[in-house]
Protein backbone atom coordinates (compact mmCIF):
# COMPACT_ATOMS: atom_id res chain seq x y z
CA UNK A 1 0.00 0.00 0.00
CA UNK A 2 1.21 3.48 -1.19
CA UNK A 3 0.49 6.61 0.18
CA UNK A 4 -2.01 7.02 -2.68
CA UNK A 5 -4.27 4.53 -0.62
CA UNK A 6 -4.76 6.71 2.03
CA UNK A 7 -6.06 9.78 0.14
CA UNK A 8 -8.39 7.18 -2.26
CA UNK A 9 -11.99 8.67 -2.00
CA UNK A 10 -13.69 5.01 -1.43
CA UNK A 11 -17.08 4.34 -2.46
CA UNK A 12 -20.11 4.87 -0.05
CA UNK A 13 -22.56 2.60 0.92
CA UNK A 14 -26.04 3.56 -0.30
CA UNK A 15 -28.16 4.76 2.36
CA UNK A 16 -31.90 4.82 2.46
CA UNK A 17 -33.65 7.33 1.81
CA UNK A 18 -35.56 8.60 5.01
CA UNK A 19 -31.81 8.46 7.28
CA UNK A 20 -31.48 11.90 7.97
CA UNK A 21 -28.55 14.01 7.09
CA UNK A 22 -25.57 14.49 9.53
CA UNK A 23 -24.84 17.67 10.49
CA UNK A 24 -21.51 19.07 9.03
CA UNK A 25 -18.98 20.09 11.30
CA UNK A 26 -16.80 22.23 9.27
CA UNK A 27 -12.49 22.01 10.17
CA UNK A 28 -10.61 25.72 11.25
CA UNK A 29 -7.86 25.80 9.17
CA UNK A 30 -4.73 26.10 10.27
CA UNK A 31 -2.12 29.10 10.54
CA UNK A 32 0.05 27.47 7.93
CA UNK A 33 -2.59 26.32 5.52
CA UNK A 34 -3.49 28.68 2.59
CA UNK A 35 -6.77 26.93 2.13
CA UNK A 36 -10.19 28.33 2.77
CA UNK A 37 -12.10 26.22 5.20
CA UNK A 38 -14.62 23.96 3.54
CA UNK A 39 -17.12 20.84 4.29
CA UNK A 40 -14.85 17.93 4.41
CA UNK A 41 -15.89 16.20 7.33
CA UNK A 42 -18.81 14.11 7.68
CA UNK A 43 -19.19 13.21 11.41
CA UNK A 44 -16.60 10.80 12.37
CA UNK A 45 -15.80 10.02 8.82
CA UNK A 46 -13.46 12.00 6.47
CA UNK A 47 -14.01 12.20 3.09
CA UNK A 48 -11.26 13.81 1.10
CA UNK A 49 -12.17 15.41 -2.32
CA UNK A 50 -9.85 16.27 -4.83
CA UNK A 51 -9.34 20.15 -5.95
CA UNK A 52 -10.22 21.38 -9.15
CA UNK A 53 -7.71 21.12 -11.34
CA UNK A 54 -6.55 24.69 -12.64
CA UNK A 55 -5.22 24.05 -15.63
CA UNK A 56 -5.00 21.01 -18.06
CA UNK A 57 -2.62 20.75 -21.08
CA UNK A 58 -4.47 17.82 -22.21
CA UNK A 59 -8.03 17.30 -23.48
CA UNK A 60 -10.33 16.28 -20.81
CA UNK A 61 -11.09 11.80 -20.96
CA UNK A 62 -14.70 10.79 -21.01
CA UNK A 63 -14.01 8.07 -18.79
CA UNK A 64 -14.71 8.41 -15.53
CA UNK A 65 -11.91 5.98 -14.55
CA UNK A 66 -8.97 8.41 -16.18
CA UNK A 67 -10.93 11.25 -14.91
CA UNK A 68 -11.19 10.06 -11.25
CA UNK A 69 -7.60 8.95 -11.57
CA UNK A 70 -6.14 12.82 -13.05
CA UNK A 71 -8.22 14.50 -9.82
CA UNK A 72 -6.92 11.72 -7.10
CA UNK A 73 -3.19 12.26 -8.98
CA UNK A 74 -3.82 16.44 -8.60
CA UNK A 75 -4.90 16.11 -4.66
CA UNK A 76 -1.80 14.04 -3.78
CA UNK A 77 0.40 16.84 -5.51
CA UNK A 78 -1.13 19.30 -3.53
CA UNK A 79 -0.96 17.27 -0.22
CA UNK A 80 2.80 16.90 -1.13
CA UNK A 81 3.77 20.58 -1.57
CA UNK A 82 1.53 21.78 1.51
CA UNK A 83 3.37 18.91 3.58
CA UNK A 84 6.82 20.19 1.98
CA UNK A 85 6.19 23.60 2.58
CA UNK A 86 4.79 23.20 6.32
CA UNK A 87 7.97 21.07 6.95
CA UNK A 88 10.24 24.15 5.57
CA UNK A 89 8.34 26.76 7.70
CA UNK A 90 8.44 24.53 10.91
CA UNK A 91 12.23 23.94 10.54
CA UNK A 92 12.95 28.18 9.66
CA UNK A 93 11.01 28.36 13.15
CA UNK A 94 12.82 25.72 14.90
CA UNK A 95 16.24 27.70 13.82
CA UNK A 96 14.48 30.84 14.89
CA UNK A 97 14.99 32.75 11.42
CA UNK A 98 11.42 34.23 11.80
CA UNK A 99 11.09 37.44 14.10
CA UNK A 100 7.37 37.93 14.26
CA UNK A 101 5.61 35.34 12.13
CA UNK A 102 3.32 37.87 10.62
CA UNK A 103 3.69 36.67 6.54
CA UNK A 104 4.07 40.24 5.37
CA UNK A 105 7.84 39.24 4.27
CA UNK A 106 8.89 36.17 6.28
CA UNK A 107 8.60 32.73 5.33
CA UNK A 108 8.10 30.05 3.26
CA UNK A 109 7.58 29.87 -0.59
CA UNK A 110 7.30 26.52 -3.03
CA UNK A 111 6.31 26.49 -6.44
CA UNK A 112 3.56 24.38 -7.94
CA UNK A 113 3.64 25.28 -11.22
CA UNK A 114 5.13 27.93 -13.27
CA UNK A 115 3.92 31.48 -11.79
CA UNK A 116 1.88 29.68 -8.84
CA UNK A 117 3.24 29.07 -5.26
CA UNK A 118 2.61 28.02 -2.21
CA UNK A 119 3.31 30.14 1.20
CA UNK A 120 3.63 29.30 4.25
CA UNK A 121 2.19 31.84 6.66
CA UNK A 122 -0.52 31.97 3.45
CA UNK A 123 -0.19 35.77 3.89
CA UNK A 124 3.10 35.54 2.04
CA UNK A 125 1.64 35.06 -0.69
CA UNK A 126 0.54 38.52 -1.85
CA UNK A 127 3.93 40.13 -0.33
CA UNK A 128 6.63 41.87 -2.45
CA UNK A 129 8.60 38.78 -1.76
CA UNK A 130 6.17 36.35 -3.52
CA UNK A 131 6.67 38.53 -6.99
CA UNK A 132 9.62 38.69 -6.98
CA UNK A 133 10.03 34.93 -6.22
CA UNK A 134 7.55 34.81 -8.99
CA UNK A 135 9.66 37.06 -11.57
CA UNK A 136 12.82 35.27 -10.86
CA UNK A 137 10.95 31.49 -11.37
CA UNK A 138 12.73 29.84 -8.21
CA UNK A 139 11.78 26.48 -7.59
CA UNK A 140 11.88 27.05 -3.88
CA UNK A 141 12.53 30.21 -1.55
CA UNK A 142 12.62 31.07 1.95
CA UNK A 143 14.02 34.23 4.06
CA UNK A 144 16.64 33.97 7.06
CA UNK A 145 16.42 36.53 9.69
CA UNK A 146 19.25 35.91 11.98
CA UNK A 147 20.86 38.71 14.40
CA UNK A 148 24.30 37.70 12.70
CA UNK A 149 23.23 38.76 9.50
CA UNK A 150 21.74 41.75 10.38
CA UNK A 151 25.09 42.83 12.59
CA UNK A 152 27.12 42.28 9.45
CA UNK A 153 24.65 44.36 7.18
CA UNK A 154 24.66 46.96 9.87
CA UNK A 155 28.22 47.60 10.14
CA UNK A 156 28.91 47.43 6.42
CA UNK A 157 26.00 49.81 5.25
CA UNK A 158 28.22 50.23 1.55
CA UNK A 159 28.69 46.72 0.90
CA UNK A 160 27.84 45.18 -2.35
CA UNK A 161 28.56 41.70 -1.48
CA UNK A 162 29.37 39.23 1.31
CA UNK A 163 31.92 37.35 1.20
CA UNK A 164 32.59 34.21 2.60
CA UNK A 165 35.23 31.18 2.82
CA UNK A 166 37.74 30.07 -0.13
CA UNK A 167 36.92 33.18 -1.91
CA UNK A 168 33.05 33.53 -2.46
CA UNK A 169 31.04 36.24 -2.42
CA UNK A 170 26.94 36.47 -1.58
CA UNK A 171 25.33 39.69 -3.53
CA UNK A 172 23.55 42.20 -1.43
CA UNK A 173 20.21 44.21 -2.67
CA UNK A 174 19.10 47.65 -1.76
CA UNK A 175 15.78 46.21 -1.61
CA UNK A 176 13.40 43.20 -2.16
CA UNK A 177 11.94 44.78 -5.07
CA UNK A 178 15.75 44.10 -6.72
CA UNK A 179 15.74 40.19 -5.89
CA UNK A 180 14.15 39.79 -9.53
CA UNK A 181 17.13 41.37 -11.18
CA UNK A 182 19.78 38.92 -9.10
CA UNK A 183 21.67 36.13 -9.90
CA UNK A 184 20.34 33.50 -9.66
CA UNK A 185 22.58 30.81 -9.71
CA UNK A 186 24.14 32.26 -6.24
CA UNK A 187 21.07 30.37 -4.93
CA UNK A 188 21.29 33.43 -2.10
CA UNK A 189 20.99 37.18 -1.53
CA UNK A 190 20.95 39.43 1.41
CA UNK A 191 18.65 42.61 1.39
CA UNK A 192 19.72 45.80 3.00
CA UNK A 193 16.49 47.26 3.50
CA UNK A 194 14.94 44.27 5.48
CA UNK A 195 18.50 43.22 6.98
CA UNK A 196 17.33 39.56 5.70
CA UNK A 197 19.03 36.41 3.71
CA UNK A 198 17.04 35.00 1.19
CA UNK A 199 17.80 31.36 -0.39
CA UNK A 200 16.41 29.61 -2.92
CA UNK A 201 17.01 26.20 -4.25
CA UNK A 202 15.95 23.57 -7.15
CA UNK A 203 15.42 21.01 -4.81
CA UNK A 204 13.13 21.78 -1.38
CA UNK A 205 15.19 19.84 0.70
CA UNK A 206 18.58 21.52 0.27
CA UNK A 207 16.82 24.82 1.70
CA UNK A 208 17.36 24.71 5.42
CA UNK A 209 21.17 22.96 4.74
CA UNK A 210 22.45 26.03 2.16
CA UNK A 211 20.84 28.58 4.83
CA UNK A 212 22.70 26.93 7.60
CA UNK A 213 25.60 27.18 5.60
CA UNK A 214 25.72 30.01 4.66
CA UNK A 215 25.55 31.82 8.28
CA UNK A 216 28.22 29.12 9.84
CA UNK A 217 30.17 30.36 7.01
CA UNK A 218 29.73 34.10 7.36
CA UNK A 219 29.97 33.44 11.60
CA UNK A 220 32.98 31.51 10.95
CA UNK A 221 34.87 34.32 8.83
CA UNK A 222 33.60 37.29 11.05
CA UNK A 223 35.25 35.31 14.40
CA UNK A 224 38.62 34.50 12.31
CA UNK A 225 38.85 37.87 10.78
CA UNK A 226 41.56 39.00 13.44
CA UNK A 227 43.37 35.77 13.96
CA UNK A 228 43.83 35.57 10.40
CA UNK A 229 45.75 39.14 10.44
CA UNK A 230 47.81 38.09 13.56
CA UNK A 231 49.21 34.96 11.87
CA UNK A 232 49.94 36.32 8.19
CA UNK A 233 53.65 36.91 9.15
CA UNK A 234 53.86 33.40 9.94
CA UNK A 235 52.32 31.60 7.41
CA UNK A 236 54.16 29.50 4.39
CA UNK A 237 54.05 30.71 1.36
CA UNK A 238 51.93 28.68 -1.10
CA UNK A 239 54.68 27.54 -3.89
CA UNK A 240 51.72 27.67 -6.57
CA UNK A 241 51.26 31.28 -6.07
CA UNK A 242 52.10 33.50 -9.73
CA UNK A 243 54.20 36.47 -9.13
CA UNK A 244 53.33 39.11 -11.60
CA UNK A 245 55.20 42.73 -12.74
CA UNK A 246 52.78 45.80 -13.11
CA UNK A 247 53.57 48.49 -15.86
CA UNK A 248 53.74 51.72 -13.92
CA UNK A 249 52.43 54.05 -16.33
CA UNK A 250 49.42 51.93 -17.61
CA UNK A 251 48.58 49.76 -14.56
CA UNK A 252 48.32 47.12 -16.43
CA UNK A 253 49.59 43.31 -16.25
CA UNK A 254 52.75 42.55 -18.28
CA UNK A 255 52.52 39.45 -20.59
CA UNK A 256 55.03 36.72 -19.09
CA UNK A 257 57.90 35.94 -21.18
CA UNK A 258 57.62 32.19 -21.99
CA UNK A 259 60.88 31.29 -23.91
CA UNK A 260 61.34 28.00 -26.29
CA UNK A 261 63.04 25.64 -24.15
CA UNK A 262 66.13 23.72 -26.13
CA UNK A 263 66.44 20.61 -23.92
CA UNK A 264 64.25 18.59 -26.18
CA UNK A 265 66.40 19.56 -28.73
CA UNK A 266 70.25 18.82 -27.75
CA UNK A 267 68.43 14.99 -26.47
CA UNK A 268 67.49 14.46 -30.08
CA UNK A 269 70.70 15.46 -31.28
CA UNK A 270 72.75 13.06 -28.85
CA UNK A 271 70.40 10.38 -30.01
CA UNK A 272 71.00 10.54 -33.64
CA UNK A 273 74.79 11.50 -33.12
CA UNK A 274 75.40 8.21 -30.73
CA UNK A 275 72.88 6.46 -33.87
CA UNK A 276 74.94 8.00 -36.45
CA UNK A 277 78.62 6.66 -34.34
CA UNK A 278 76.97 2.95 -33.67
CA UNK A 279 76.18 2.31 -37.50
CA UNK A 280 79.67 4.19 -38.57
CA UNK A 281 81.39 1.70 -36.82
CA UNK A 282 79.84 -1.01 -38.17
CA UNK A 283 80.50 0.12 -41.64
CA UNK A 284 84.15 0.40 -40.68
CA UNK A 285 84.71 -3.21 -39.56
CA UNK A 286 82.93 -3.85 -43.22
CA UNK A 287 85.40 -1.57 -45.11
CA UNK A 288 88.11 -3.35 -43.14
CA UNK A 289 86.74 -6.70 -43.89
CA UNK A 290 86.64 -5.92 -47.81
CA UNK A 291 90.05 -4.29 -47.86
CA UNK A 292 91.54 -7.66 -46.62
CA UNK A 293 89.46 -10.21 -48.78
CA UNK A 294 88.15 -8.21 -51.29
CA UNK A 295 84.93 -9.29 -51.28
CA UNK A 296 82.25 -6.77 -51.95
CA UNK A 297 79.17 -9.06 -51.24
CA UNK A 298 79.15 -7.89 -47.51
CA UNK A 299 78.30 -4.00 -48.96
CA UNK A 300 74.55 -5.92 -49.79
CA UNK A 301 74.11 -4.76 -45.66
CA UNK A 302 74.23 -1.90 -46.44
CA UNK A 303 70.34 -2.00 -47.50
CA UNK A 304 69.51 -2.77 -43.80
CA UNK A 305 70.42 0.82 -42.52
CA UNK A 306 66.85 1.66 -42.50
CA UNK A 307 65.98 -1.10 -40.13
CA UNK A 308 68.99 -0.90 -38.39
CA UNK A 309 68.14 3.02 -37.58
CA UNK A 310 64.47 2.09 -36.34
CA UNK A 311 66.21 -0.85 -34.12
CA UNK A 312 68.55 1.44 -33.09
CA UNK A 313 67.04 4.42 -32.27
CA UNK A 314 64.95 3.77 -29.23
CA UNK A 315 68.01 2.31 -27.11
CA UNK A 316 69.78 5.34 -28.16
CA UNK A 317 67.20 7.54 -27.10
CA UNK A 318 66.87 4.87 -24.03
CA UNK A 319 70.62 6.09 -22.76
CA UNK A 320 70.51 9.52 -23.66
CA UNK A 321 67.55 10.22 -21.63
CA UNK A 322 68.55 8.32 -18.58
CA UNK A 323 71.77 10.21 -19.02
CA UNK A 324 69.86 13.58 -19.36
CA UNK A 325 67.87 12.83 -15.81
CA UNK A 326 70.71 12.02 -13.78
CA UNK A 327 72.88 14.51 -14.68
CA UNK A 328 71.14 17.19 -16.39
CA UNK A 329 69.08 20.37 -15.63
CA UNK A 330 65.79 20.22 -14.47
CA UNK A 331 65.16 23.96 -14.16
CA UNK A 332 63.05 23.62 -17.02
CA UNK A 333 60.49 22.01 -15.31
CA UNK A 334 60.06 24.64 -12.46
CA UNK A 335 59.62 27.88 -15.37
CA UNK A 336 56.89 28.16 -17.52
CA UNK A 337 57.92 27.96 -21.39
CA UNK A 338 55.71 28.82 -24.60
CA UNK A 339 54.62 24.96 -24.59
CA UNK A 340 54.56 23.37 -20.88
CA UNK A 341 53.12 25.25 -18.17
CA UNK A 342 54.45 24.67 -14.69
CA UNK A 343 53.02 27.97 -12.39
CA UNK A 344 49.28 28.59 -12.74
CA UNK A 345 48.46 32.04 -14.67
CA UNK A 346 47.94 34.93 -12.60
CA UNK A 347 44.26 35.13 -11.70
CA UNK A 348 41.56 37.93 -12.90
CA UNK A 349 42.11 41.08 -10.27
CA UNK A 350 38.99 42.65 -9.45
CA UNK A 351 35.82 41.63 -8.14
CA UNK A 352 34.17 41.68 -11.35
CA UNK A 353 34.80 38.12 -13.54
CA UNK A 354 33.97 38.63 -17.38
CA UNK A 355 30.65 37.05 -18.50
CA UNK A 356 30.42 33.37 -19.26
CA UNK A 357 27.68 31.36 -21.96
CA UNK A 358 27.67 27.72 -22.18
CA UNK A 359 26.55 26.53 -25.00
CA UNK A 360 25.76 23.09 -25.12
CA UNK A 361 23.94 20.90 -28.60
CA UNK A 362 21.43 18.57 -27.81
CA UNK A 363 20.06 16.11 -30.73
CA UNK A 364 17.74 13.15 -29.06
CA UNK A 365 19.34 12.47 -25.60
CA UNK A 366 17.07 11.76 -22.75
CA UNK A 367 15.75 14.20 -20.90
CA UNK A 368 15.92 12.07 -17.72
CA UNK A 369 19.05 10.29 -18.60
CA UNK A 370 21.14 12.70 -20.14
CA UNK A 371 19.86 16.54 -20.48
CA UNK A 372 18.97 16.66 -16.89
CA UNK A 373 22.00 15.16 -15.25
CA UNK A 374 23.99 17.58 -17.43
CA UNK A 375 22.22 20.52 -16.74
CA UNK A 376 22.65 19.73 -12.56
CA UNK A 377 26.62 19.61 -12.72
CA UNK A 378 26.37 22.64 -15.26
CA UNK A 379 24.45 24.59 -12.96
CA UNK A 380 26.64 23.92 -9.89
CA UNK A 381 29.63 25.13 -11.67
CA UNK A 382 27.83 28.33 -12.77
CA UNK A 383 26.67 28.65 -9.16
CA UNK A 384 30.09 28.32 -8.27
CA UNK A 385 31.01 30.73 -10.95
CA UNK A 386 28.91 33.92 -10.01
CA UNK A 387 29.61 33.06 -6.31
CA UNK A 388 32.97 34.28 -7.25
CA UNK A 389 31.95 37.46 -9.01
CA UNK A 390 30.99 36.45 -12.68
CA UNK A 391 28.05 35.81 -14.04
CA UNK A 392 27.23 32.38 -16.42
CA UNK A 393 23.79 31.62 -18.20
CA UNK A 394 23.39 28.33 -20.71
CA UNK A 395 22.21 28.27 -24.09
CA UNK A 396 20.64 25.05 -25.51
CA UNK A 397 20.96 24.15 -29.34
CA UNK A 398 18.25 21.20 -29.34
CA UNK A 399 18.68 19.33 -33.01
CA UNK A 400 15.85 16.88 -31.63
CA UNK A 401 13.30 19.16 -30.29
CA UNK A 402 11.21 19.61 -33.87
CA UNK A 403 11.89 16.11 -34.43
CA UNK A 404 9.96 14.58 -31.20
CA UNK A 405 6.04 13.96 -30.50
CA UNK A 406 4.18 16.82 -28.62
CA UNK A 407 4.46 15.83 -25.08
CA UNK A 408 7.92 15.22 -25.40
CA UNK A 409 8.57 18.54 -27.23
CA UNK A 410 6.40 20.66 -24.48
CA UNK A 411 8.56 18.94 -21.40
CA UNK A 412 11.57 19.65 -23.14
CA UNK A 413 10.56 23.23 -23.34
CA UNK A 414 8.92 23.13 -19.97
CA UNK A 415 11.97 21.63 -18.33
CA UNK A 416 14.29 24.76 -19.96
CA UNK A 417 11.62 27.50 -19.21
CA UNK A 418 11.86 26.22 -15.01
CA UNK A 419 16.06 26.14 -15.13
CA UNK A 420 16.14 29.59 -17.15
CA UNK A 421 17.79 28.54 -20.66
CA UNK A 422 17.72 29.82 -23.58
CA UNK A 423 17.20 27.72 -26.40
CA UNK A 424 17.02 27.52 -30.09
CA UNK A 425 15.89 24.54 -32.48
CA UNK A 426 16.74 24.61 -35.83
CA UNK A 427 13.82 23.41 -38.20
CA UNK A 428 13.66 19.48 -39.91
CA UNK A 429 16.05 18.47 -42.58
CA UNK A 430 14.66 19.63 -45.75
CA UNK A 431 11.43 21.41 -44.17
CA UNK A 432 10.71 24.57 -46.97
CA UNK A 433 14.15 24.13 -48.51
CA UNK A 434 15.89 24.15 -45.14
CA UNK A 435 19.02 22.02 -45.53
CA UNK A 436 21.39 21.01 -41.87
CA UNK A 437 25.01 20.56 -42.92
CA UNK A 438 27.82 18.77 -41.85
CA UNK A 439 27.96 15.14 -41.35
CA UNK A 440 27.14 15.16 -37.91
CA UNK A 441 25.64 18.35 -38.02
CA UNK A 442 26.85 19.51 -34.27
CA UNK A 443 28.83 22.74 -35.62
CA UNK A 444 26.57 23.49 -37.90
CA UNK A 445 23.82 23.33 -35.16
CA UNK A 446 25.77 25.84 -32.75
CA UNK A 447 26.76 28.04 -35.50
CA UNK A 448 22.67 28.20 -36.39
CA UNK A 449 22.23 28.63 -32.58
CA UNK A 450 25.18 31.83 -32.69
CA UNK A 451 23.47 33.26 -35.52
CA UNK A 452 20.20 33.53 -34.19
CA UNK A 453 21.61 34.54 -30.99
CA UNK A 454 23.35 37.53 -32.78
CA UNK A 455 20.58 38.91 -35.10
CA UNK A 456 18.33 38.69 -31.21
CA UNK A 457 20.83 40.82 -29.97
CA UNK A 458 20.98 43.08 -32.37
CA UNK A 459 16.94 43.77 -32.36
CA UNK A 460 17.58 44.60 -28.86
CA UNK A 461 20.25 46.52 -29.36
CA UNK A 462 17.90 48.91 -31.32
CA UNK A 463 15.11 49.20 -29.04
CA UNK A 464 15.23 52.81 -27.48
CA UNK A 465 15.71 52.71 -23.79
CA UNK A 466 15.03 54.71 -20.91
CA UNK A 467 17.79 56.00 -18.27
CA UNK A 468 17.20 52.44 -16.00
CA UNK A 469 17.31 51.03 -18.97
CA UNK A 470 14.01 49.41 -19.66
CA UNK A 471 12.38 49.97 -22.97
CA UNK A 472 10.65 53.10 -23.38
CA UNK A 473 6.90 53.32 -24.54
CA UNK A 474 8.13 53.95 -28.18
CA UNK A 475 10.67 50.72 -28.59
CA UNK A 476 8.44 48.76 -27.32
CA UNK A 477 5.91 49.96 -30.47
CA UNK A 478 8.48 49.75 -32.47
CA UNK A 479 9.44 46.47 -32.02
CA UNK A 480 8.83 43.28 -34.17
CA UNK A 481 7.44 40.99 -31.76
CA UNK A 482 5.38 44.05 -29.77
CA UNK A 483 3.65 44.66 -32.80
CA UNK A 484 2.76 40.98 -33.34
CA UNK A 485 2.06 40.29 -30.12
CA UNK A 486 0.91 42.91 -27.88
CA UNK A 487 1.14 41.01 -24.84
CA UNK A 488 4.83 40.54 -25.61
CA UNK A 489 7.12 41.58 -22.76
CA UNK A 490 11.14 42.68 -23.37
Amino acid sequence: MGIGSYFKASSKPEQPAAAPPRAHKPKQPSAASEKPPSDRFVGNDMELQAPTPRFSSRPQSVSGRSTKSAASSMFLDDIKHEVMVNYLYQQQCSHLWVSDGSGEIEGVLLRKHRGQYMACPPQLGSSPFAQAATALNVQCAMTVNSRVIKTFLQWSPDAVDVPLMNGLRVQILPTIEDLTRARKHQFAAFVASEGLLIVWDDDALHLIPRAKAIESELMELVWKAGSEEEEEGGEKRDPNVAEVEIDEESGEIIPERRPVHLMNTWLVTFTLILVTVALGAAWRSLALQIAVDGNYVRLALISLFPIQVFFTLFFAQVIIGCLAQIFGPIRQLTINSKFYSARPPPRLQGNILPHVTIQCPVYKEGLAGVIVPTVKSIKQAMSTYELQGGSANMFVNDDGLQLLSDEERRTRIEFYADNSIGWVARPKHGEDGFIRGGKFKKASNMNYGLMVSCKVEEKLLAINRDARGEPSRLGRWQHPCWRLYPHYRL
